[in-house]
């Protein structure tokens, strides 16, 4: 309970709920203002896919490969889509609440439950393949290797299971503070290693054979005058040619020497989203609704984008030459990476988008990609884009 009133709190979300009085001082979300579209947004298919989040703040996101789409929600259903026409293939009723999700590689679908089940499933038909307890509730997507199945859970640990049989491999512990965000860092593999970040500003780098730690980098130092302000909690590491991207809440973009964890430079920032990567850039949201653009070799400012300001925005994902993000009201953005200029605005639903869109070109003989998004209410778009005129 104290971890969920810490989320609350630092999220904003108890101000005019009835359990502090009648006012809220929560800023009001940033109306969105007409603009000239640069992009033509089709909607090429939707499906309702069940409750989505269940009312629960949960990153749900689906997982694609080989031009499948797989789901899962806050009831127990997992389902996969063909891509290019939302076709349902499968689906399975797990009768448990599903947190974590979907991991997805070596054949297996794989998601995690409130009272921390591990549930893998065979991802050609969704039959079961194994089930395994982890230490506590989980709630980011296990992470799926050539070696096992990796899962973070809400007390700090990450362990790992067999990809056959689900069997526990190697256990690591962490400290976690008595005060956090009610979420938990995904883990990002590279180079050989396991990278997590944590609440107390700390990441770490885990062997993947073994969960041995191989080097601990404190990445930001908890600053304020009270237990809310100097929350830090680490978001989900993104890893690129040797080096590793993290943010955090209350702290800083900062960019690691993976092998080390020495960090290279650090960046002023708040954020509770994943970044997106691409070329010489890195891509954020701020907790306040800002899109930033920072160059990846240093951290220098390059744009920001003041649009969508306090619109609850998703993190960030790379689709061709722009950025798309989802909002509280089901709206997706498509805004320049180049100039951080909008581009393009279509409506997946009326839910919120919490979790980054999908992007990948799913069709053939289409050039352009499908970004596929969910809302929190189980509604599954894709949509495709192209210049206007063209």
């Amino acid at each position: 309970m104290r971890n969920l009133i810490a989320a609350l709190l630092a999220l904003g979300l108890l101000g005019g709920c009835g359990l502090f009085g009648s006012h809220s001082n929560v800023a009001p979300p940033t109306k969105l203002k007409p603009f000239k579209a640069r992009l033509a947004i089709r909607r090429v298919w939707s499906r309702a896919t069940g409750n989505g989040t269940g009312g629960y703040d949960l990153s749900l996101r689906p997982a694609l490969a080989a031009g499948t789409i797989y789901v899962a929600n806050e009831g127990g259903k997992v389902a996969a889509y063909k891509a290019a026409t939302g076709r349902r293939l499968w689906h399975r009723s797990l009768k448990a609440q599903v947190t974590a999700g979907v991991g997805l590689g070596q054949g297996l679908v794989v998601v995690a439950t409130r009272r921390g089940r591990v549930i893998a499933l065979h991802a050609a038909t969704g039959t079961p393949a194994w089930t395994a307890q982890a230490p506590s509730e989980v709630l980011a997507a296990p992470v799926v290797g050539r070696h096992g199945v990796y899962v973070a859970s809400l007390d700090g640990h990450v362990a790992a299971y067999g990809l056959r049989h689900g069997r526990r491999l190697w256990l690591a512990a962490h400290t976690n503070p008595a005060l956090k965000l009610f979420v938990t860092a995904r883990p990002t593999r590279g180079g050989g290693l396991l990278y997590e970040g944590y609440a107390n500003g700390e990441v770490v780098a885990l062997r993947t054979e073994n969960g041995q730690r191989v080097w601990t980098s404190v990445v930001t130092q908890p600053r304020g005058g009270d237990a809310v302000e100097r929350l830090i909690d680490l978001a989900h590491p993104v890893y690129a040619q040797n080096l590793l991207y993290v943010d955090g809440y209350h702290g800083a973009v900062a960019a690691l020497a993976a092998h080390s964890g020495r960090i290279l430079w650090a960046h002023p920032l708040s954020s509770d989203r994943s970044m997106a990567l691409g070329g010489q850039s890195i891509y954020a949201v701020t907790v306040h609704g800002r899109v930033v653009a920072l160059a990846s070799a240093t951290g220098a400012s390059l744009w920001t984008q003041k649009a969508f300001l306090n619109r609850r925005l998703s993190s960030p994902a790379l689709a061709g030459p722009a950025v798309v993000v989802g909002d509280l009201a089901g709206y997706v953005q498509w805004i320049a990476r180049r100039t951080g200029a909008l581009w393009g605005r279509a409506r997946a639903g009326s839910g919120a988008i919490r979790v980054a869109p999908l992007v990948a070109t799913v069709a053939a003989g289409e050039a352009r990609p499908y970004v596929f998004v969910l809302t929190t209410t189980g509604r599954l778009s894709a949509f495709t884009f192209k210049p206007k005129g063209s």
